[in-house]
């Protein structure tokens, strides 16, 4: 790797479906499976999510550790490496293979509402909650949002919006070229993670 080479990131995959606080475990589900973690490997799970002062950058798997060091959180690589082993979190580099071969085998669900644009920002497309947007993103991005759940990959419904816009007479290759969607994605999808607005899931179902 190269000291321009897209940076490898972390990008946790499933959804808290609930605490028992009694015997100390969080069920996080991926497709139809369950999955129960201890309190150490919840923490690691929910900080792959992205950085909790919200500041956007590249959220390496050094990034993550150096911020589980700082909160006390011991032995993160090896839970890293575990959680990658059970499917919890994936690594994958933005405009490389590796981050096609994930979109290839997750979904991304929105969580919150698409709030969309207004007169005074019309670019501008927000999501969240009805008077307590999360986040704002891109008339692309706000395409995948709203209708990326509905195809059985992030990869496939990257592939239908580009041939949508393409079809619709767009230009812009940020917007018909697949690739560069899924690229300008994962370089900002941190940002909705980190607030639960959306998250990674599989399409099968075991």
């Amino acid at each position: 790797m190269t000291s321009d080479s897209p940076a490898l990131q972390v990008y946790p995959i499933g959804q808290l479906i609930g605490v028992r606080a009694v015997v100390d475990q969080f069920d996080v589900r991926v497709g139809a499976a369950l999955h129960s973690l201890t309190s150490a490997e919840f923490g690691v799970w929910a900080m792959a999510h992205g950085p909790a002062d919200h500041q956007p950058r590249p959220w390496t798997p050094d990034a993550l550790a150096a911020q589980a060091e700082a909160v006390g959180l011991p032995d993160c690589v090896q839970r890293l490496d575990r959680l990658q082993e059970q499917g919890l979190v994936a690594l994958a580099a933005p405009g490389t293979d590796s981050a096609r071969d994930l979109a290839r085998r997750v979904r991304m669900v929105p969580l919150v509402l698409g709030l969309g644009n207004s007169a005074a920002a019309p670019d501008a497309y927000a999501v969240g909650l009805p008077g307590r947007p999360l986040a704002v993103l891109s008339a692309a991005a706000y395409d995948l949002f709203e209708w990326a759940h509905m195809e059985t990959s992030l990869w496939r419904a990257c592939e239908g919006a580009a041939t949508t816009a393409a079809r619709v007479g767009i230009t812009d290759t940020l917007a018909t070229d697949p690739d560069a969607l899924l690229t300008s994605l994962l370089e900002d999808l941190h940002r909705l993670l980190t607030p639960n607005a959306v998250h990674l899931d599989t399409w099968a179902v075991n």
